[in-house]
Formats: C-alpha cells, structure tokens, sequence
C-alpha cells in the first residue's frame, strides 16, 4: 500500500476542489506528505477558476473530497456543477477525476447487510437520492456514455470524524467538552457508534487513485468498516474521558438524531487494492481528540503531519 502511494503521487500535479476542513484537509495534507505537488480550489470555484487550475500545468488528477458539496441541495445546480467539472477535466486532457461522499447511495430496502457497489443506487434519504444521480452520471462519463470517456472513480466511505455529517456531530461536541472541562452528553448511549478518522479515509482513497494512474480502474468502490470500528457511544465516551486522564461522569440522553448511514461492503476495494481501514474505534476517537486540543493551541497543522507521518510510516 505504501509503495502505491508513492509511486502513484509523488511529483504528480493534483487540484483539490474542496474547502479548507474535513476530508479535503486530510487528502491536502497527505498529497503533500507524498510528494505531490498540491493546488486547492473552492468546491463551488466558477469555469474561468476551474479551467485555469487544471491547465496551468500537466494535471493528474481532479479531487473532490466532498462531491456532495458542490453547488448545494438543489440537484440540478450539483448535475451542473458535475458537468462542468468533468467538462473542463476531459478538456485539459486530466486522466483521473475522483468524488468522494459519504452519502448513502443505496436502495437498501429490507437488506440487513452491508451494500456492495452492485447493490441498486436510490439512497435512503433526498441528499443520498442526489447523490445517487450524480454519481451514476459521473460513471456514465466514464464509460463515454456522455461523449469522450473521462476516468472517474467513486469513492464512497461512512462519515468520518470532523466531517461535518450529522451522524457524528456529537463526538466533536464530546472532545470541546471535555477540553472546556465539562460533562460529556452522550445520546443514545448504547446505540453503535460508528468511529472512522478521515486519516484512513484519505489514505484508502488515494491508494484507490494511485492505482489508477498507474493502470486505470475507473469505476465506483466503498471503502468498507469491520467491527474494529464500532463502540457503543457510552463505552467510547467513557474510553475517551479515560485515555485523556478525566474522571468525569457523562450525562446520558436520547434526543432526536439524524439516520446513520448503513454499513458498506469494502471486498472488492480490498481485494482489488489491498486497502483495508487500519485505526480501530478507540484510536480513532483519540486522536482526532488531539487534533481538535492542537488546533485550540494553534498547532493543528504540525499535529495532522505527525499523524500522517505514523500512518504511512506504519504501512507495509
């Protein structure tokens, strides 16, 4: 996995379409650490700003850590947005445009198990729906269904910590708790808690890229979850009260809260790659916990390239 990477991004020319948070920080951050050269760009940047970074230079590939963000709820500004972006891509000849999202883009139906990427597209809710249309658009490009083939990949993944998902809001609100030295409230303390850090995200996905600019394997691919990242939210706030030194107790509710998106099937991604999430629940939460205490001190960026650095470090 490491050899991929490097081999993959090192010295290559990479646009980001995103904001500077979350996910699109993370994959930021990492491209560096891998040697790319990194330009950023806003997720809703106009055609005169999107043409300009991506034929200021030989561009390898397009980003979007966040397609679910690009113009919006209204469907029909993101399918504009989604042409666009492809539009200029096929244009200055870039060979890989990837799109990430954490929607949930399956028509689950009474399927207890997790989706795989052959399961029927539809969502669970009107954003999954759309996200849903987009991205069967977007795959229809990279057949050349819609004209010159483009190579697409679509990367979907569970919410990741520090994403802005409502599904994860209160785990954030957990770590300003516990640095403001207040009680931690914990909803629905024995539902599943779903634990995965961007950081894993981040490096699955661009394994996913490297290998497609290394033999191109465009197409749509979950990065999957096993039970390494599932904690009941009591245990994992109580882990996280431990491993940070407090003895407080936490304030237990259960007040209404957005959907967690189903699980997914990460095989094929697995077998295909050699990707698998390596941060189990537990350290997961703690160290975004040390990302959210380092940003307080001003210190985010050198904790997120110390982290970054163990990570691919560890990787064989």
């Amino acid at each position: 996995m490491k050899a991929t990477l490097l081999a993959g991004w090192r010295a290559r020319r990479v646009v980001l379409a995103g904001g500077a948070d979350g996910l699109c920080l993370w994959m930021q951050a990492m491209l560096g650490e891998l040697g790319a050269k990194v330009v950023r760009i806003g997720a809703h940047a106009d055609t005169q700003t999107l043409c300009r970074a991506l034929s200021s230079g030989r561009t390898s590939a397009l980003i979007v850590p966040c397609a679910h963000r690009l113009a919006g709820e209204d469907v029909c500004a993101q399918l504009a947005s989604l042409r666009v972006l492809l539009g200029e891509a096929r244009e200055a000849g870039v060979p890989l445009v990837m799109l990430l999202s954490d929607e949930d883009v399956y028509l689950r139906g009474a399927n207890p198990y997790p989706a795989c990427e052959d399961d029927a597209p539809g969502g669970q809710t009107s954003s999954g729906l759309v996200q849903s249309v987009l991205q069967l658009y977007a795959l229809g490009e990279a057949r050349g269904l819609m004209g010159d083939a483009v190579g697409v990949v679509c990367v979907r993944h569970m919410p990741a910590l520090g994403c802005g998902h409502p599904a994860v809001a209160q785990y954030a609100a957990w770590c300003d708790a516990l640095l403001a030295g207040d009680v931690l409230t914990v909803g629905h303390p024995a539902a599943q808690g779903i634990f995965v850090h961007p950081l894993d995200i981040a490096a699955c996905a661009l394994t996913i890229g490297a290998q497609h600019l290394l033999t191109p394997a465009p197409g749509a691919y979950n990065i999957g979850t096993d039970a390494r990242s599932l904690i009941p939210n009591r245990s994992a706030a109580l882990r996280l009260i431990t491993s940070c030194g407090g003895t407080r107790p936490i304030r237990e509710t259960a007040p209404p809260c957005a959907p967690m998106p189903g699980p997914l099937d990460g095989t094929k991604a697995r077998l295909r790659f050699g990707i698998r999430t390596r941060i189990d629940a537990a350290q997961a939460l703690a160290l975004y916990f040390d990302q959210m205490a380092a940003a307080s001190r001003g210190e985010l960026s050198a904790c997120m390239a110390r982290q970054i650095r163990e990570y691919i470090g560890a990787l064989t």
